[in-house]
């Protein structure tokens, strides 16, 4: 399936929503240290301003030229190369969940197993290789360098 999206009022209007959901976060999760002018919150308010005051005005901008009948800039989503995308996010976000219930090494090397499997790789020397990078890099971190890993 091929789909037509107006690419600067789907990002203005995905931008738009983030921006706001950030502004009515930033406060119960940085907390004030003080009652000066400038705090810890300033600068994450600056920044999430700034994308919300461009985000507006790309959103509105096209929808101008939608009104007055203008060409804007569209771009063919064709949902089958999209949908493995998707995929990949969702691994990735299944390894973030893991780290912390079954550790770095054990979750890496599952997460570097499921991609592999996921690209249709058939070469048994990789996922050795993929083993012994994450049992390396444990080690490293966690003997040598003396980093806690989840």
């Amino acid at each position: 399936m091929k789909y037509k999206i107006k690419v600067n009022i789907v990002g203005g209007a995905i931008f738009l929503i983030l921006s706001t959901i950030l502004w009515l976060l930033i406060p119960s999760q940085i907390p004030l240290n003080s009652d000066a002018v400038i705090t810890s919150r300033s600068f994450p308010k600056l920044i999430v301003a700034l994308m919300f005051i461009s985000s507006l005005f790309i959103f509105v901008a096209d929808l101008i030229k939608l009104v007055k009948k203008l060409p804007v800039q569209e771009v063919e989503v064709n949902l089958n190369e999209e949908g493995r995308a998707v995929v990949v996010c969702i691994l990735l976000i299944a390894y973030a969940f893991l780290l912390d219930k079954i550790g770095f090494m054990f979750s890496s090397i599952l997460y570097c197993y499921s991609m592999l499997t996921f690209f249709k790789c058939k070469n048994w020397k990789y996922y050795i290789i993929v083993t012994i990078i994450c049992v390396a890099v444990t080690y490293i971190f966690k003997n040598i360098l003396l980093v806690q890993l989840p």
